[in-house]
């Protein structure tokens, strides 16, 4: 298994080696994906690093020159991690993903019977609502899967592992010290953030 120094090298050199937004976007998802699989980062960690990789797939729908539609799969992510930035109490983190989730609802190409796509706006608003959040719980937990080729929440960050809509319920926020971010990650963030300004 390579360090996590390692894969910020590989990382890095894959990202420069392209410069479609999209394609950066996956390739930090994948990152992450494989950090978490070998426990070498945490959950907020993992945040931190979805979050610019949703910078990246961003830009390719906001950005005349790569003309991505937007779809249902667009949508989960960002309710996702408005959920997740106010488990980590986060407020300017949480009013970025709701403008970026409104955004992208207004710009969503699928018209389709979908559970999320039915009262986005709602869930996106739907922290301190009961009864959305128990329907996203129970979405979550269903074994069968109504609505043709998904896509559902809980296959986004932060899956299963972290079950907001109960946190949330429960008013079970994250503490401070559940921040923590190690030094690799520090730098790989900061070298994602003069990439996609760059």
């Amino acid at each position: 298994m390579k360090t996590l120094k390692e894969k910020n090298i590989d990382l890095i050199a894959e990202l420069r080696a392209t410069n479609v937004p999209d394609t950066r976007s996956m390739k930090i998802l994948l990152y992450a994906q494989a950090a978490r699989s070998d426990k070498q980062i945490g959950l907020y960690e993992e945040y931190l690093l979805v979050s610019e990789a949703l910078a990246f797939e961003r830009q390719s729908y906001i950005q005349a020159a790569w003309d991505r539609k937007v779809y249902i799969m667009h949508l989960l992510p960002l309710l996702n991690m408005r959920m997740m930035a106010l488990l980590f109490q986060e407020e300017a983190a949480a009013k970025k993903w709701e403008a970026w989730g409104m955004e992208a609802y207004r710009l969503n190409r699928e018209n389709r019977p979908h559970y999320i796509l039915d009262h986005y706006p709602s869930f996106l608003h739907g922290e301190n609502d009961p009864v959305l959040l128990n329907e996203l719980l129970k979405v979550r937990d269903s074994r069968s899967r109504p609505f043709p080729k998904g896509p559902y929440h809980d296959e986004y960050f932060p899956y299963n592992p972290c079950r907001y809509e109960e946190r949330l319920l429960g008013k079970d926020l994250f503490t401070p010290g559940e921040k923590f971010v190690r030094s690799e990650i520090e730098d790989i963030l900061v070298e994602l953030y003069m990439i996609q300004n760059e």
